[in-house]
C-alpha cells in the first residue's frame, strides 16, 4: 500500500526544485495534491496533469503570490472551496537572500519576511480547521542557514530561525488537536536556488559538507515523504538536518 494513499497533502512553491520533487514523490505514493504556485504556467500546468494521470491521483494547481496577503487571502478561499480533506501541508515557498549588513536594503528584508515567514503562518492559520479535522500534518521547509549562522545569511536565515521557532511552538499548540509539526532544515542543495545563490556559495557549501556535495531533491523530498507518512505518526517539534554532515 501507499504511503500516503487516500490523503491530500497542500504544497507551496509546487512549481520547481524540492516542492515539484515533492508533488511528483507525494503523488507516486497516492497522495492528492493542491500545488501551489505563484503564477500560472502552461509547462507546469502540463506537467501536474501528466503526473496526475500516471499516478492515477487528483492535483488541483492553485496560483497566489504569497507578496500579496490579499492574494493569499484569496488562495485560501479557493482551496477550500475545493471541498477535500486536508491532511498535510508543506510549506515550502520561499525565496533566499545573500548580503552581508552593508549592503542589506530594509525594503529586501521586509519582502523576504513576508514571503519566508508571514505568508506561511497565513496559511498555516488559514488551514488549521482543516487540519485538526483531519488529524493531520505540518512541515515547514527550514535551513541550516538559520542553525549556523554563516555569514551574508542575517536576513535569509532569521526567516528561517522563524520557521524553526514557529514549528516547535506549534507542535505544543497543536498536539492537543493531534496535528503533528516538524521541519526539515536542508543544507545549500542542486535546485534553480542553488544557482541564483552563486559559485561562490555552493562551492563554499561543498567545502563544508562532509560528502562534497550538494543535497538533492530528491534526498529532502523524501525526508517529507517520511514525515508526511504514518511512519512519523510519533515524531512532533522536530528539526531535521538534510546536509550529509558538517565539518
Amino acid at each position: 500500500m501507499n504511503k500516503l494513499s487516500g490523503k491530500t497533502a497542500i504544497i507551496t512553491g509546487s512549481n520547481r526544485g524540492f516542492g515539484r520533487r515533492m508533488v511528483e514523490l507525494f503523488a507516486s505514493e497516492g497522495a492528492n495534491i493542491i500545488a501551489c504556485c505563484r503564477e500560472k504556467n502552461e509547462e507546469t500546468e502540463q506537467a501536474f496533469s501528466q503526473i496526475a494521470k500516471d499516478c492515477g491521483v487528483e492535483i488541483h494547481p492553485v496560483y497566489f503570490d504569497l507578496k500579496s496577503e490579499d492574494a493569499i487571502k484569496a488562495g485560501l478561499k479557493e482551496i477550500k472551496a475545493l471541498k477535500m480533506s486536508i491532511d498535510i501541508l508543506v510549506n515550502n515557498a520561499g525565496v533566499g537572500h545573500l548580503a552581508i549588513l552593508p549592503f542589506i536594503r530594509m525594503s529586501e528584508v521586509k519582502d523576504v519576511f513576508q514571503v519566508n515567514y508571514f505568508a506561511q503562518l497565513q496559511i498555516t492559520q488559514g488551514m488549521f480547521s482543516l487540519l485538526s479535522k483531519s488529524k493531520g500534518c505540518i512541515i515547514n521547509m527550514a535551513s541550516i542557514a538559520a542553525i549556523d549562522g554563516e555569514a551574508g545569511n542575517a536576513v535569509y536565515g532569521a526567516t528561517k530561525a522563524s520557521m524553526i521557532l514557529l514549528t516547535k511552538v506549534l507542535a505544543k499548540e497543536l498536539a492537543s488537536v493531534g496535528v503533528r509539526v516538524n521541519a526539515i532544515a536542508p543544507g545549500l542543495s542542486e535546485t534553480d536556488f542553488a544557482e541564483k545563490m552563486g559559485d561562490k556559495a555552493k562551492n563554499s557549501m561543498m567545502e563544508t559538507s562532509l560528502f562534497g556535495r550538494l543535497a538533492t531533491a530528491d534526498e529532502v523530498a523524501h525526508t517529507a515523504l517520511f514525515l508526511a507518512s504514518d511512519d512519523a505518526s510519533f515524531i512532533n517539534g522536530q528539526v531535521i538536518r538534510v546536509d550529509g554532515g558538517m565539518r
